[in-house]
């Protein structure tokens, strides 16, 4: 498997989880606890994302 790929499956289990967790909490009517647990979701994802381009100029090298 290649590392981007395993980039891109990461950042996206990481959205996918931290937005459900926000989805059961808007469900429960609990809005500080649901944007608690979305932001850092996407910010770990936005984070990966700009990792990627040094992951991919490491493995050319």
């Amino acid at each position: 498997m290649s590392v981007r790929f395993a980039f891109l499956t990461l950042a996206g289990a990481i959205v996918a989880l931290g937005l459900s967790v926000a989805a059961v909490s808007l469900t429960q009517g609990l809005i500080d606890q649901a944007i608690a647990f979305a932001w850092p979701s996407l910010g770990a994802a936005l984070a990966a994302g700009l990792a990627w381009p040094a992951v991919r100029n490491s493995s050319a090298a």
